[in-house]
């Protein structure tokens, strides 16, 4: 588990109120332990802040509209201040109250700590036996999940209007999805996790398009596009047009999606048609290129984990691992969707997009990453066999061991050793090594040649690969 789950002052995620302590405030929501009357709480807050956004946006289309007629109509003789006043009048009736957006975050935050809490109290009994059922965690994934629930929109809901939401809303709403769906991956008390979090999953699997189309397209004006594959999850309508996600939001839908995508049966789904893959992982091809670190970083980090099948999952987000049998069942899936759509994914855009001299070092080094690590995967022999048989791929790799980055060329070596070991090349690959052999192995000589003192496998690598060229 991450250390979010449990810290020395994790108590104090349920939310410190001040103010006086009448009945039924928000105060009374740090005390609730009824996890059922926390998610129709939720659900009741939502719609009141969501429900005044939207008419507030509204009123304001309209206020826009009586603004426009004031000087075209001669009859009319309401002054400017009286129009004023009407406005301050209806934007303050319109606008969510702010104890709704309020006791929103205060009982998002106290489910939080539940779930949490309960984890680390299971966590801290060595004894298998004395372990009880977390109710906390299966009471609301049977809230939100249960065919008889009233809430089972909730979610779908929740993440459609996230940057709506006030800002510790936001990241709660992003900890307790992530939470329910990695919650039994690890930890000594993982087996208690495990039906939870499967029921949960299985959830999300069958709100598939709802969710995911919501947190894939994470900029409102793009929204128009997919809006009628939404789902009846969406919730929020028109009201949440033209509105851009900023960059907290979209980190906690890189969150959430790695989160969906360490399962293989929801790996599974993103992959299984090419439209799928052009809605779901393309658009990640594109946000690499973005100008804002944190947000090209995020989208190099799911297209890792799918291009991948999580071979690389090591992220930020969370230290929790994907079981054996899984891997190899979304190594397999990964395998057919990049042999199934390679011309789209390999020579439109990754090596175009990511791989160009535009290309940031960050971007340029971890495409370099996945690269290999796919090459180097047992299941893709007949991806990597495709790529190296190419005289423009190994072109385009000849320029990045070249590279003014040190991190660059080392990464690049690594792609460009396939190429060369690779005994059946054709005739164009194999012309230009032996065209090009004595500038490559004069380079590769030099090469990094101060690592080979401290990593004997570069050093034997490196060896083999001149050895190979001069043999040419």
């Amino acid at each position: 588990m991450s250390n979010e789950n449990g810290g020395a002052f994790e108590w104090l995620s349920g939310g410190l109120f001040f103010g006086n302590n009448n009945k039924g405030g928000i105060e009374s929501i740090d005390s609730e332990k009824d996890v059922n009357s926390l998610l129709n709480g939720i659900q009741k807050n939502l719609n009141g802040t969501i429900g005044g956004i939207s008419n507030n946006n509204n009123n304001n289309n309209n206020n826009t509209t009586q603004d426009e007629s004031v000087g075209k109509d001669p009859d009319n003789t309401r002054n400017d201040k009286e129009l004023k006043n009407d406005k301050k009048q209806e934007s303050s009736s319109s606008s969510p109250s702010p104890s709704e957006s309020m006791s929103l975050a205060a009982r998002l935050a106290r489910l939080r700590f539940l779930l949490y809490d309960e984890r680390r109290a299971t966590s801290q009994q060595e004894n298998p036996n004395r372990r009880g059922t977390p109710s906390v965690a299966l009471n609301t994934v049977e809230g939100l999940a249960s065919p008889s629930s009233t809430l089972r929109g909730l979610i779908p809901e929740l993440i459609y209007n996230l940057q709506l939401l006030p800002f510790e809303s936001r990241k709660h709403v992003a900890a307790i999805f992530n939470y329910l769906l990695v919650c039994g991956f690890d930890g000594i008390d993982r087996d208690l996790y495990i039906p939870i979090m499967n029921k949960f999953r299985d959830y999300i699997a069958l709100n598939f398009e709802a969710i995911i189309t919501s947190i894939v397209v994470n900029r409102r004006e793009d929204s128009s596009a997919s809006s009628g594959d939404s789902g009846g999850g969406g919730g929020g309508g028109s009201s949440n047009n033209n509105i851009s996600a900023t960059t907290d939001v979209i980190l906690h839908f890189g969150s959430m999606y790695r989160s969906c995508f360490r399962h293989a049966n929801l790996y599974g789904q993103l992959v299984v048609t090419t439209r799928r893959v052009e809605r779901f992982v393309f658009p990640f091809i594109d946000r690499a290129l973005l100008p804002n670190f944190d947000e090209s970083s995020d989208a190099m980090e799911s297209l890792k984990l799918v291009m991948t099948a999580g071979a690389t999952c090591n992220d930020n987000d969370s230290t929790t691992t994907i079981d054996t049998s899984s891997q190899q069942e979304m190594a397999e899936l990964a395998a057919s969707f990049l042999t199934r759509d390679y011309d789209d994914v390999w020579d439109q855009r990754f090596n175009p997009k990511l791989l160009s001299s535009e290309a940031n070092y960050m971007t340029k080094r971890i495409a370099l990453q996945i690269l290999s690590t796919v090459l180097l995967t047992r299941s893709n022999y007949n991806i990597m066999i495709r790529y190296v048989n190419s005289r423009t791929n190994l072109i385009l790799v000849m320029k990045l061991l070249r590279d003014n980055s040190p991190h660059i060329t080392l990464d690049a070596f690594h792609v460009f050793k396939v190429f060369v070991a690779n005994p059946n090349k054709i005739p164009e690959v194999e012309k230009i090594l032996k065209d090009n052999s004595q500038k490559l192995c004069t380079y590769l000589e030099t090469l990094h040649y101060d690592k080979e003192a401290s990593d004997q496998q570069f050093a034997d690598e490196k060896r083999l690969i001149i050895a190979t060229i001069r043999g040419l």
